[in-house]
């Protein structure tokens, strides 16, 4: 999705990661990051205003805005979700994004209002955001419908446009739709009916999750996989140098 003279190099340096770093990634941490996916754990280094160095376990993802801009976007640990929500969702939406549900939140970027798509990434509890506008599910339904012949209800249009994963039946098959900002075009299909989907979102939950391994850099150009978290996470402090990766995304 994204080619090598894309990568935006300069922010990756404040992260600890160079090109040459960049470059001896192991395959599938790299491909998960040119494909602009949500990629694994790795753990940061961060030098701070005073020059100290400090090691963050967080999660990467390139993306483009509206203008077709790359932006990285950080996801670091947080304590909780409150920590971590700038986009000052109320207790309701905080509530229904901690059950896991994609919602809608209108915004206020520089005087410009936009619908966005929000979603928990459970792991870092930091919260993924998507102009609705570049997701473009309707023009994945219209072309669903006309490929396998069949026509959506209203009510199931509406159900995946609010981000509800839907269930579709293409002859003697399930399908299933929805939301997932996980994904580089912000939504997924998968073959099986809600069940398959609901166990496919647990399972890719679990095998992120374990024991909170990610990718460390040991020396100048190699990376192991070990856990970058310990179990006590939940207890990672929020100070002010954390809160210079905002920039990052932007």
């Amino acid at each position: 999705m994204f080619s090598n003279e894309q990568i935006p190099y300069g922010k990756l340096a404040k992260l600890g990661i160079s090109e040459e770093k960049l470059r001896s990634m192991p395959e599938n941490l790299r491909n998960t990051l040119m494909d602009g996916k949500v990629s694994p754990f790795i753990q940061a280094q961060i030098q701070t205003e005073n020059g100290k160095v400090i090691g963050l376990p967080l999660k990467l993802q390139m993306v483009r805005d509206q203008t077709g801009a790359i932006l990285l976007m950080t996801y670091p640990v947080r304590r909780t979700i409150a920590i971590a929500n700038d986009m000052k969702l109320n207790t309701t939406e905080l509530e229904r994004v901690s059950r896991g549900e994609v919602i809608q939140k209108e915004t206020n970027e520089s005087g410009i209002r936009m619908e966005k798509y929000v979603q928990l990434d459970r792991e870092t509890k930091s919260l993924m955001q998507k102009n609705i506008t570049q997701v473009r599910l309707t023009e994945k339904l219209r072309e669903m419908e006309k490929i396998n012949d069949i026509e959506l209800g209203q009510n199931q249009k509406q159900a995946a446009l609010d981000g509800k994963p839907i269930e579709l039946s293409i002859g003697e098959s399930k399908v299933s739709v929805g939301v997932d900002l996980r994904e580089p075009q912000g939504f997924k299909v998968i073959n099986g009916d809600m069940k398959e989907w609901e166990k496919q979102q647990e399972m890719r939950y679990d095998i992120a999750n374990e024991g909170f391994m990610g990718y460390v850099m040991t020396d100048e150009n190699r990376w192991q996989y070990q856990q970058v978290v310990d179990k006590l996470s939940h207890q990672i402090k929020e100070n002010k140098e954390e809160k210079q990766f905002s920039g990052l995304k932007r």
